[in-house]
Formats: C-alpha cells, sequence, structure tokens
C-alpha cells in the first residue's frame, strides 16, 4: 500500500465509526513557535498543528517537513497531546535527508482551530537563517465528511535566525517596535498578524472568525465607564496596542491603535477584520521573521 493510499484508508476507518455531519471547510497546517531568533546551538520546540476550518472538521492528514541537516539536527519528536491517535506512519526524522515524515488520523473528527499533531525539538548547527519548510505539495488534511478530500488551504513552516548578541539585539529591537501592531506581510499574499503587547508574540489573524476569536482571547477586560471616558479621545499608554473588551456592555471589543492612542470598535467578525487590515502596518519577510509566533 502507497503513502497516499495509507491516509486515505485510515481516514475511510475513522469514518466509519464518525460518519459525517456537516460540510468540509479549508484546513490549515503550519508551525507555532516557527520564527525568532535565538542562539547556535540552542534547543528549541516548534508545534505542528492544524486549523480544521470548521465545517465537518478533518479526521486524518499527512506531510513531510524538510530542513537542511547540514544548518539543522531535529533530536526529538513528541506526541504527547496529539489529536491523533491513529498512525499510518509514526513521525519518523531523517537527518541524513532532512526530512521528518508523518500520517496519521484520528477516531474523533477534530473541528478546532488549534489541534496539535506533535512536537519538534530542534538545535541549529550553524548561525544564519534556517528554515523548516513544508509545501502544498507534500501535505494533506482529509475532510471528515464521508469522501476523505483534501482540504489543505495553507501550509506554513518556520524560518528562525541564529547568531550572536549582536543579531538578537538587532531582532529585539524590531520586536519591540512592532508591541500592539497589525502586521501585513507584503511578500506573502498580506497575511496578517496581530503582535500582543503581553507577550511580544505574534499571532496569525487569518480568517474572520478566527481573527475575531482570536482578539476576544487576548483583550484586556474592562469597565463601561473606563471605554466612556477615553472613546473619544486618546486612550493612556498603558493600554496602547491592546484590545479592550467592555465587561458591562456585552463584551463589546476595541482594538487601541497604537499611531494615534484612539479605540476603533471591532463590531461584528467581517468588520473587526476589516479594521484590523485597514489599521495594518506592512512589514516584509526578512523583518517579521525577527519576532517569535505563536497560536493558542
Amino acid at each position: 500500500m502507497t503513502y497516499k493510499n495509507q491516509i486515505f484508508f485510515l481516514a475511510l476507518a475513522a469514518l466509519l465509526v464518525f460518519p459525517a455531519v456537516a460540510q468540509a471547510a479549508e484546513a490549515r497546517i503550519f508551525l507555532s513557535s516557527g520564527a525568532g531568533a535565538y542562539p547556535a546551538n540552542k534547543d528549541l520546540t516548534t508545534r505542528l498543528m492544524i486549523n480544521s476550518g470548521g465545517g465537518a472538521g478533518i479526521n486524518a492528514a499527512e506531510g513531510v517537513i524538510k530542513f537542511d541537516p547540514k544548518k539543522i539536527k531535529v533530536k526529538k519528536i513528541i506526541k504527547d497531546g496529539s489529536i491523533f491517535d491513529l498512525w499510518a506512519k509514526q513521525p519518523a526524522i531523517d537527518n541524513q535527508k532532512g526530512e521528518i515524515t508523518f500520517s496519521g488520523g484520528t477516531t474523533k473528527a477534530f473541528t478546532g482551530s488549534l489541534g496539535l499533531i506533535f512536537k519538534v525539538q530542534f538545535s541549529a548547527l550553524s548561525s544564519g537563517s534556517h528554515s523548516l519548510e513544508m509545501s502544498t505539495s507534500t501535505t494533506m488534511a482529509l475532510a471528515a465528511n464521508g469522501l476523505a478530500e483534501n482540504i489543505t488551504k495553507d501550509v506554513d513552516g518556520g524560518d528562525y535566525i541564529f547568531g550572536n548578541t549582536a543579531v538578537i539585539s538587532d531582532a529585539e529591537k524590531i520586536r519591540n517596535k512592532m508591541v500592539g501592531r497589525i502586521l501585513l506581510q507584503v511578500e506573502k499574499s498580506g497575511r496578517s498578524w496581530y503582535v500582543f503587547p503581553g507577550d511580544r508574540m505574534r499571532y496569525f489573524l487569518g480568517r474572520p472568525a478566527d481573527a475575531f476569536n482570536l482578539m476576544r482571547k487576548l483583550g484586556l477586560g474592562v469597565n463601561h465607564a473606563y471605554i466612556k471616558k477615553y472613546e473619544n479621545g486618546i486612550f493612556p499608554s498603558a493600554v496602547s496596542g491592546k484590545i479592550l473588551l467592555d465587561v458591562e456592555d456585552s463584551g463589546k471589543a476595541y482594538y487601541i491603535n497604537p499611531t494615534d492612542k484612539k479605540a476603533y470598535y471591532l463590531g461584528r467578525p467581517a468588520d473587526a477584520f476589516q479594521v484590523m487590515r485597514k489599521l495594518g502596518l506592512g512589514i516584509s519577510n526578512d523583518l517579521i521573521k525577527k519576532i517569535p509566533d505563536w497560536a493558542i
């Protein structure tokens, strides 16, 4: 049985237990944290995650993570907490070829936005810019809709910078400068990110519903009087770049734009998404990869 057939039959086996109940959506498979600047020879751990896109969800996925074995050594795969309980092919490391391969599934259709497939522990063998790469040609997420169709829309690997104190310091300056900003990755179809002031990590905004849910998770609850006090003026620097939730008015969300310290009402998911893109700052791939990313 071929590799592609393995995941197809694994998905069908899961469907016999949990038949389809909804329409398929679009999935995203990505590494998180997939960026940042670090000392060489430091062990790092990144998470391979999946966003099912909702709908019927997914019940199987496979892929290949590629890396340069002259620059990176993968030390361990950690499956604790994985959404997958079936493996057509256990996650396997090949430090000669520079590959991690996997093919897994679940007997419970996964419909969430943040499912852990596994974690990867690795280290850099030299200074410089190194990557863990994924591509649509080697990555599949199969819908739990009775058809086992590939619904992968987006895949994202990780870009890392390894170097000395000066390199790390330069990245820290970029990171601090972008705190609280909405960033538009102009060299990657204008993908939008939010740099959360609480940890200075960047969070992918994705689809309108994803962006809206993320903003609420990262929001700071305040009372209605606080919102009314500043809503037509300038908010204090302490909340610059933050998302405020009016806990006394149905949790309405407001983004405090760092450039003018004014509040922008986020409203419904589609409205919030448009506000964020309107206020976004264009940024290059070289700069954005200096800011570590995360997903919650």
